[in-house]
């Protein structure tokens, strides 16, 4: 960020005005240095900067009209020049005009570097936002909103570190390819979505749901209590039984603790509880229509 940006805006239009008003009003020699002073620290300001391309011209003619008022006084000084009339006439003229310029340019300068960090900050407000929605949707199931595999794995990261302990159930929809093959495909993403509605309705306080595959969610239960983890299992059966019944599936269900000593390796994790699925899947009596 440039010096000129650092400055304070209401601040430097009334050092510049001040400037202004005191290069126009009659004064003592001593102002005068002191404007000149002033002036001359714009002016070093302003050439430290990195023009703006429509700001060149102005700033070369308020340089130049501000050299030939300098000039003028200068001459003005030496006896030969003393009474000439051009010389005594331009001299203000020029250098009030050239502080004049020097003092719109820097403030023009000023806004011109303003708007341009707002457009910045703007810009990185937008990017920031973008960024937070990419990272959401690279994380999220886009048709029921859960969480993904992706984010699953980040979980057992966070869950790793914070040394944390619980119960993984992996859950299966039984016979739910003759959805798809009965009805429509339709119908079985809506089915989908109304089975995520379920365990969003049924999951214990603390839990985590993701779904990692097709018609395949997995559960991460914030306790690894045996009886709680049933509980909640037959809640699940009990809210789901008419969809269950409507579309002649089931749901089968495995469980596999996780704990400090396996959460280093999520993948024996998933498969311990896909085997204990599988065997529920296969020991059912159930008759689908």
């Amino acid at each position: 960020m440039s010096t000129l940006s650092k400055l304070p805006t209401r601040m430097t239009i009334i050092v510049c005005l001040g400037i202004l008003l005191s290069a126009l009003v009659p004064s003592s020699g001593k102002l005068d240095i002191v404007v000149s002073i002033l002036t001359l620290v714009l002016i070093i300001m302003l050439l430290r900067e990195d023009m703006d391309p429509g700001m060149r011209g102005w700033m070369k003619l308020a340089l130049g009209t501000y050299a030939i008022g300098v000039t003028a006084d200068l001459l003005d000084e030496i006896p030969e020049f003393n009474d000439h009339w051009l010389i005594d006439t331009s001299d203000d003229i020029f250098l009030h005009i050239g502080v004049f310029l020097i003092c719109f340019c820097f403030i023009k300068m000023l806004d011109i570097h303003r708007t341009l960090i707002s457009k910045l900050h703007h810009q990185i407000e937008v990017s920031q936002k973008l960024e937070k929605n990419l990272s959401r949707l690279a994380l999220e199931d886009h048709l029921t909103g859960l969480n993904n595999r992706r984010a699953l794995f980040r979980r057992f990261d966070e869950m790793a570190i914070n040394v944390q302990r619980g119960m993984l159930a992996y859950i299966d929809l039984d016979n739910f390819k003759q959805v798809n093959d009965n009805f429509n495909h339709q119908c079985g993403d809506e089915l989908l979505i109304q089975i995520a509605n379920y365990l969003n309705e049924t999951v214990p306080k603390g839990s985590h749901i993701y779904r990692i595959g097709g018609d395949e969610f997995v559960v991460l239960l914030p306790s690894d209590n045996p009886e709680l983890c049933q509980a909640w299992i037959n809640s699940l059966y009990d809210a789901s039984a008419s969809t269950r019944q409507q579309f002649s599936i089931d749901i089968s269900v495995g469980l596999s603790p996780y704990y400090p000593g396996n959460l280093s390796d999520p993948d024996s994790i998933l498969a311990k509880a896909d085997r204990a699925m599988y065997q529920e899947k296969q020991g059912k009596r159930a008759t689908y229509v």
